[in-house]
């Protein structure tokens, strides 16, 4: 009877890694360590989008049971539905996002599972988002659509950073990093092409809450809505915005104060 009951909470607890299709790669050959999450269902053959979510400071270290506290595999976790690959590296603790070695992981990922190399995305928040503005600054090419939470970067990749759809995110009271670290890469990026960027504000929200739009279906929704054609992505409007941004269930109820939408001018 023992062994029986021993022998029936392991098939519970396998189920249960089975339902989340969460997996975790603590020492790979190359790269970051990660966790990688595949859609109930489908194979390493299927052909499905990738999402790369780049977390911030405080869940850096060694060990990827930290990326469940927030962020898309967080989401995940707690029972969220995304039709693609989620793949979420770990960064040492002291450093800062490699965006070589991002693209590293990326390409190995991609030799393992059937990407839609159309239809790959980045988004990550505080650190995660200067991440993703230097990882879509220097590989524009490869990356469909991008989502820079609560980040920064260097002002001179403006040019580089407006080839790609962008919706940057900021709360006005965040006061771990200002919020004019993610005006001044707007305004750089605007200066070179305003058509394929949106900056949305919300005013009530400090750093961390902004963590919430991470289990918000829009947010991937926009993402995914995004494929590129010869080699061009072509920036499509959060469906959300135009009812009155009734996806942002947001607990403080933050309706965002501050939208920049790009011009109806040439959106390719």
């Amino acid at each position: 009877m023992k062994h029986f009951i021993l022998l029936i909470f392991g098939l519970i607890f396998i189920s249960s890694e089975a339902f989340t299709g969460i997996t975790s790669y603590t020492k790979p050959s190359f790269g970051y360590p990660y966790m990688l999450s595949m859609p109930k269902g489908s194979t390493k053959k299927d052909l499905l989008p990738l999402i790369v979510f780049l977390h911030g400071k405080s869940l850096s270290g060694d060990s990827l049971e930290k990326l469940k506290k927030y962020g898309t595999i967080a989401a995940i976790n707690k029972g969220k539905k995304i039709s693609a690959i989620v793949l979420a590296p770990q960064c040492p603790e002291g450093e800062g996002w490699n965006p070589a070695k991002i693209y590293r992981l990326i390409q190995r990922i991609k030799k393992t599972y059937t990407v839609d190399t159309n239809r790959i995305y980045v988004t990550g928040m505080s650190m995660g988002g200067y991440g993703t503005f230097r990882f879509v600054a220097k590989y524009p090419d490869l990356v469909a659509a991008a989502a820079p939470l609560c980040g920064g970067g260097e002002t001179n990749t403006g040019q580089s950073l407006s080839k790609v759809p962008l919706w940057v995110m900021h709360g006005a009271r965040d006061t771990e990093v200002p919020i004019i670290q993610s005006k001044k890469m707007v305004k750089a990026i605007y200066l070179c092409d305003s058509t394929k960027c949106l900056f949305t504000v919300f005013p009530k929200l400090g750093h961390g809450e902004l963590t919430q739009c991470y289990e918000m279906d829009e947010l991937y929704t926009w993402l995914l809505s995004h494929k590129k054609e010869n080699g061009i992505s072509r920036f499509i409007p959060p469906s959300a915005l135009i009812t009155e941004n009734k996806f942002y269930k947001i607990k403080k109820k933050a309706v965002p104060q501050k939208i920049e939408q790009p011009t109806e001018q040439s959106k390719n």
